[in-house]
């Protein structure tokens, strides 16, 4: 199966699309992080649990999303036009749901329990799932629909991979030193 580009840009659509994945969960991440700080109150500082989750989704955007975006792809490609951002957003919601609840609650628990609080509850897994099957669906739906447009533009394309790229080493130095601190 060849590479499909951007005819004007040259870019790889799916590489495209995995860095409006990223760009479109870091924003979901940041605006969403007082759900994550309030699942247990008084152990998450807002912006630096908000520079981690940004690290896992783009994380989640540049591993698994490359074959979740094969995987939609190879769903929606006989399908009707109109149809296929639905299928690419339900498979965006499962996935991201199922990665909140195992690896980004994962890490909250590997660090909850260290300093001495409970792991989470059902409660906060349910909520964090639900949020995560949210921010899911509206990356892989942005990344449908807004990557015709944005392959065009190489260098804003690339400048907006390079600061989800950025923001996840921001996010990897603010958990290493959380998991430093209560080693």
């Amino acid at each position: 199966m060849a590479v499909t580009r951007d005819e004007r840009s040259g870019l790889p659509i799916m590489l495209v699309q995995a860095i409006l994945v990223a760009a479109a969960l870091c924003i979901g991440e940041l605006i969403s992080a007082p759900i994550y700080t309030t699942l247990q109150p008084g152990v998450f500082p807002l912006l630096p649990w908000a520079a981690v989750a940004m690290l896992l989704s783009v994380a989640f955007a540049y591993v698994v999303g490359f074959a979740l975006l094969w995987c939609a792809e190879s769903f929606a490609y006989r399908l009707n036009a109109k149809i296929q951002p639905l299928i690419y957003a339900i498979i965006g919601a499962i996935a991201f749901a199922v990665w909140t609840v195992w690896v980004v609650l994962g890490i909250m628990n590997s660090i909850l329990v260290r300093v001495g609080e409970p792991a989470l509850t059902s409660q906060a897994t349910t909520t964090a799932a639900i949020n995560g099957a949210v921010l899911g669906l509206c990356a892989f739906f942005v990344a449908v629909t807004i990557t015709p447009r944005l392959a065009k533009y190489r260098i804003a394309a690339i400048i907006i991979g390079v600061v989800t790229v950025l923001l996840a080493v921001l996010g990897g130095m603010v958990l290493a030193s959380m998991m430093a601190a209560v080693a």
